[in-house]
């Protein structure tokens, strides 16, 4: 995943709650295998972030762009399922791309690779969704809880995501439109101290 090149604040309290997220997504709930599409689209006062993914049996493929201050960013990934722990999580692994146009010393393609673990937990009220996705360009780390109310259609989403270049913690809450796989969202960035809103359209 690539993230807007910003200033970085480092916290240990940040890295525990990375593990925590980490944690959970190892340890509860069962592995999240489904064919589908995602597309979200945020925008605040001063980025507009994009992402697209696609996943066809073992095979996940996914872009995303980010436009900021002072230039843009632009990832790609094509990951693999990985043959083992299946019953624990779905862990997958493969290659990415990333392209920095920003007119600075960081400006220019770079070539990494990603691990993502995943889980999916059905519940009673709905669902809960746990993501944990590392990659190599710029060391950067992104997890993700989210929270699933079947009957009122909302969503409510704690993430936190950090590189050499970038930190942010973000909440949001995400209504489905009805009879319709696209959802409103609204939220809000910690470290960047402002509101955004966003659309997201979801298949799996």
């Amino acid at each position: 995943m690539i993230f807007p090149k910003v200033s970085v604040t480092r916290h240990p309290s940040k890295a525990l709650f990375a593990g925590c997220c980490l944690a959970a997504t190892i340890l509860t709930g069962q592995p999240a295998i489904a064919d589908g599409e995602f597309f979200q689209l945020d925008v605040s006062k001063s980025t507009q972030n994009g992402t697209f993914s696609i996943a066809r049996g073992p095979f996940t493929f996914g872009a995303s762009a980010v436009a900021y201050e002072d230039g843009e960013t632009y990832g790609l990934s094509a990951i693999h399922q990985l043959p083992f722990g299946q019953n624990i999580a779905t862990f997958s692994f493969g290659p990415s791309l990333g392209l920095v146009r920003d007119n600075g010393p960081d400006e220019g393609l770079q070539v990494g690779v990603k691990f993502v673990a995943e889980r999916y937990i059905p519940t009673n009220f709905g669902s809960v969704y746990l993501l944990a996705d590392i990659n190599s360009i710029d060391r950067s780390w992104f997890v993700l809880s989210q929270i699933g109310l079947a009957d009122p259609g909302i969503n409510f989403e704690l993430s936190r995501g950090q590189s050499d270049t970038y930190s942010e913690t973000t909440f949001a809450v995400a209504k489905r439109l009805p009879n319709s796989p696209a959802s409103l969202r609204i939220g809000y960035k910690f470290d960047a101290a402002e509101a955004f809103v966003g659309i997201s359209i979801n298949t799996f």
